[in-house]
């Protein structure tokens, strides 16, 4: 079945990771210059955090994304500071199933998959649907 595959099959596994204390504005260019919509934040080697694009456009007065056109630094802003703490995350062998729960009843978009401790990768919505829709075409 279908809802029993594990979550490694479908995970992004080259996974861009940003550390807490890392500089808002310098993630961000990152962000901007290849795509990337969601990315673990670590301390010390542990997952204390999850940063997306929602999280750069909350940054108040005009923000880090409108700093990317001018070149302006903005601030001494670091990750920490605007991240989603505690973030849910899963187990590279949880089920897709058990993903499409926790997805559907929350309100983000992408959650670490980690193998005890470490992460390994990242599965987004997208990465379900698609998994989904794949899967209807075999």
């Amino acid at each position: 079945m279908i809802l029993d595959t594990p979550i490694s099959a479908i995970m992004t596994k080259d996974v861009f990771i940003v550390g807490a204390g890392d500089p808002l504005h310098d993630v961000a260019i990152t962000f901007n210059n290849h795509d990337i919509r969601h990315a673990p934040v670590t301390s010390k080697g542990f997952l204390v955090g999850m940063l997306s694009w929602v999280d750069l456009k909350k940054v108040p007065a005009g923000g880090v994304l409108e700093s990317l056109d001018t070149g302006e630094d903005y601030g001494k802003l670091v990750v920490g500071e605007v991240m989603t703490r505690d973030p849910v995350s899963v187990q590279a062998s949880d089920t897709v199933g058990d993903l499409a729960e926790i997805l559907s009843e929350n309100e983000f978009h992408a959650v670490p998959v980690l193998e005890g401790n470490r992460i390994v990768g990242i599965v987004s919505t997208t990465d379900l649907i698609r998994f989904f829709l794949e899967s209807l075409t075999r």
